[in-house]
């Protein structure tokens, strides 16, 4: 095995499951060093931070690029994933992590 994909699939078939970005750090722990895949209700750069700071090697998204697809082709693509890059980049600055690395579960609070 190369790796672990962690997805609810936009969660259409478990109404009422878990939340993928709840178990995501159980998920991560029991890949016992494998990479682990992230995705689930990515709509935007926060998302990204989010899951990136609970131990996801890489995130995918997927409905925000088919929504530039459907709006814009290719250049609306282009736009998506640039918007989900700055949002992720100017989060990180504002809230002073510089680098990945610097992305841990302890640079998350949840709010109730």
């Amino acid at each position: 095995m190369d790796g672990i994909y962690c997805s609810n699939h936009g969660g259409r078939q478990a109404d009422g499951g878990l939340p993928a970005l709840d178990v995501l750090p159980a998920v991560v722990e029991a890949a016992d060093g494998l990479p682990v895949l992230f995705d689930s209700g990515v709509r935007g750069g926060a998302d990204v931070v989010k899951a990136l700071a609970l131990g996801a090697t890489a995130v995918g998204v997927g409905r925000p690029y088919v929504y530039g697809l459907g709006m814009g082709g290719t250049d609306g693509v282009t736009h998506v994933l640039r918007s989900l890059l700055a949002e992720a980049d100017l989060l990180m600055a504002v809230d002073g992590y510089p680098t990945l690395a610097d992305l841990t579960p302890e640079a998350l609070q949840r709010v109730l």
